[in-house]
């Protein structure tokens, strides 16, 4: 297996089987103008199927850092962030189902005659956060979301990850304007009017790390996917596409919610820039997301 293929497949395999990196971040997005008043809903998705699969008050929580509408203009606006309870809240029912309750970062904006047109951008950031994979004094695997060198009681420490998550959405009033970066430290900006995709066009895409075109190498090629829960069913199936330049593309084959998903990571033992974070954790992961309709 060539080096680009073996780097894909391991990318893939700990995005999907990790109990970690199985959970993504995503804003879901729906437009409502069929009734007055119009009105824009949106949710944090979290997990790994599309529109809901889990609520944030998790084992392993992802606590926010930041949850906000940009303007057409770039003016910040700074969402309520979902409530993170540090012990799970379960109610006592008779229907023999266990109820746990959560926040799912459910917000709406309502359209005014003050309302601007232009594009707008929802993003959800989280914080920097640690997870370590350890081997148990029986020696069984297991992750703690803390740095490798918190780890107390381990057999072994086998490797940690520092994850931080940036996911955006976006809606235009009116009429579509090219949204501008935010300089988050991964981003995928689209290039094309996101409001007016229809099956089997094309949705050139932009990715920016750390503010700059992202670019790899022959033997580091990076990867970008997109996924929807109405392409792939139960087989899960997914599009993957090379980014080139900074550039990547999708044609959309079916209709509905579809989530664009990349990851960064950078090997802690071989930059430099990295050295204080040396002992905490063997990589770096940055993980970016961009949710959109298709029409049919």
């Amino acid at each position: 297996m060539k080096k680009t293929s073996l780097g894909l497949f391991v990318v893939l395999l700990l995005a999907f089987a990790s109990p970690v990196r199985a959970h993504t971040l995503w804003v879901n997005l729906y437009e409502s103008f069929a009734h007055k008043p119009e009105h824009i809903i949106t949710s944090l998705g979290w997990g790994h199927t599309v529109p809901m699969d889990d609520i944030l008050d998790r084992e392993v929580p992802i606590p926010l850092d930041a949850y906000e509408l940009f303007g057409p203009d770039m003016e910040r606006n700074a969402l309520p962030l979902p409530v993170l309870e540090k012990e799970k809240k379960k109610i006592k029912n008779g229907s023999g189902l266990e109820i746990l309750c959560g926040d799912l970062g459910a917000r709406t904006f309502t359209l005014t005659d003050k309302t601007r047109p232009g594009t707008y951008q929802v993003t959800a950031v989280t914080r920097a956060n640690y997870y370590s994979m350890y081997l148990d004094k029986e020696g069984k695997r297991k992750w703690a979301s803390k740095p490798m060198d918190e780890i107390e009681g381990a057999q072994k420490v086998l490797s940690g990850m520092k994850y931080k998550a940036f996911a955006k959405a976006f809606f235009a009033i009116k009429n579509w304007t090219d949204p501008k970066p935010l300089g988050h430290d991964l981003e995928i900006m689209p290039e094309t009017d996101l409001s007016n995709v229809h099956v089997g066009d094309l949705v050139p895409l932009g990715v920016l790390f750390t503010g700059k075109p992202l670019v790899g190498t022959p033997e580091n090629m990076h990867y970008i996917t997109a996924t929807s829960n109405t392409f792939g069913g139960p087989d899960g199936f997914f599009l993957a596409a090379r980014v080139w330049n900074g550039k990547a593309q999708f044609r959309m084959p079916t209709a509905g919610q579809w989530v664009v998903n990349i990851y960064v990571i950078q090997d802690v033992a071989k930059d430099p820039a990295l050295k204080n974070l040396k002992g905490k954790c063997s990589s770096v992961w940055y993980a970016g997301t961009l949710s959109f309709q298709v029409k049919p």
